[in-house]
């Protein structure tokens, strides 16, 4: 039986990572430089529904990353990655908190 519960960690980890790169993939070309700079898709103002920003990005990613591994540990049945997955949660409000602050100075 731990064998099984190893397997299905792991197997949740790896899901974790992929899905979490494969965010940083998509989202990063778009925001690091001008579409005829890069040959990199943009998006038009028009069709975005935020204003999305680096800090705000890796907030909106730290959240995902923490409600995946929180859900991981609800099937394991692993507190501590329920634990952290949480905190990661925690972590990411803090980050668009901050965000928040940053657009009404105009910091943004």
């Amino acid at each position: 039986m731990n064998h099984q519960l190893r397997f299905w960690r792991q197997l949740g980890t790896t899901c974790l990572g992929i899905s979490f790169s494969l965010l940083v993939l998509i989202a990063t070309p778009a925001l690091s430089a001008p579409a005829h700079a890069s040959g990199a898709f943009t998006f038009s103002a028009p069709f975005m529904p935020f204003a999305t920003t680096p800090g705000r990005l890796k907030a909106n990613a730290k959240d995902f990353e923490g409600k995946t591994q929180e859900s991981i540990g609800n099937v394991t049945g692993n507190q501590r990655d329920r634990l952290a997955g949480k905190e990661k949660q925690a972590e990411a409000k803090v980050r668009n908190a901050v965000e928040d602050v940053k657009d009404k100075a105009g910091m943004g």
